[in-house]
C-alpha cells in the first residue's frame, strides 16, 4: 500500500533510517567503496554491496576483511572510511526531496521521531543539523552503538529506538528503510514498516514492496 502523511496517526512514533531513507547519500558510500577497493586492486562488486548494506561501520570492515582477503585491522579500516565521508556529510550531503517538510509535519503532529542508522552519530547529527531538521529528532542511535554482530537484519536497533522514547509495542512504531534486509529485521521485531525507493537499491525494491506494510517512491507526493 502507498504510504500516505495522514496514516502516521495510527503510530505513536516514526523510525527513520538515514543514508537512502533520509538522506541522498548512497552514491557516496559507492564512491567509498571503489576508492576504497580501487586502492586495493579490487572492485566493488555486486556481491561485495549487497553484503556490506545493513551492518555498522566495524561490521562492514570485518565484512570486508573477509569477503576480499585483506590483511588489515578493522580499526584502520573504519578510520578511513569515516576519514573519507566526514566533510561530504558536514558540508554536502542533502536530505531527499520532500523529507524537510514530512518530518516538520510528523513533529507537528506529535509523532515521536527516531533515527537508527549504520553512519556514526557524529555524521548523523552533522548532516541533520546542516538541512535543518536536527531538532526535530526525539533520539538517534547508532549500529555502532551495539555489539558486535548485531546488524539490521536483526529488530535490535528499533527494539531500542522504541524503548528510547518511551514506547514498548512495536505495532505503534513505522520504521522507514530502503534495504530490503532491513525490512525483514523490522518485521522480525513486529514492526510496521515503510520501503523508500532509493535508486541504488532499487534492486530489490519491488520484492521488498511484498514484504513492507507501505512503500514511498518519492517523498514529495507523501
Amino acid at each position: 500500500m502507498i504510504f500516505t502523511r495522514e496514516l502516521i496517526n495510527s503510530f505513536s512514533t516514526l523510525i527513520f533510517d538515514l543514508d537512502g531513507t533520509l538522506l541522498d547519500s548512497m552514491r557516496v558510500w559507492g564512491d567509498v567503496d571503489e576508492v576504497f577497493l580501487g586502492k586495493r586492486g579490487l572492485k566493488a562488486s555486486e556481491e561485495y554491496v549487497k553484503g556490506v548494506k545493513g551492518k555498522s561501520i566495524y561490521e562492514g570492515a570485518l565484512f570486508t576483511i573477509d569477503f576480499c582477503g585483506l590483511n588489515e585491522r578493522p580499526e584502520d579500516i573504519v578510520h578511513e572510511w569515516e576519514s573519507m565521508v566526514e566533510a561530504k556529510y558536514r558540508d554536502e550531503i542533502l536530505l531527499k526531496s520532500g523529507v524537510s517538510d514530512f518530518i516538520k509535519y510528523a513533529h507537528a503532529n506529535g509523532s515521536k521521531i527516531c533515527c537508527a542508522t549504520a553512519s556514526s552519530l557524529q555524521n548523523t547529527k552533522a548532516a541533520l543539523k546542516r538541512n535543518g531538521v536536527l531538532e526535530y529528532f526525539d533520539c538517534i542511535i547508532s549500529l555502532n552503538d551495539f555489539e558486535v554482530g548485531v546488524s539490521k537484519h536483526k529488530p535490535d536497533i528499533f527494539l531500542k529506538a522504541m524503548s528510547m522514547v518511551g514506547e514498548c509495542c512495536p505495532d505503534k512504531c513505522l520504521v522507514f528503510e530502503d534495504v530490503f534486509g532491513a525490512i525483514e529485521g523490522a518485521k522480525k521485531g513486529l514492526f510496521k514498516t515503510v520501503i523508500v525507493y532509493d535508486e541504488l537499491s532499487s534492486k530489490d525494491y519491488n520484492k521488498a514492496i511484498d514484504v513492507a506494510d507501505y512503500y514511498v517512491e518519492d517523498w514529495r507526493n507523501v
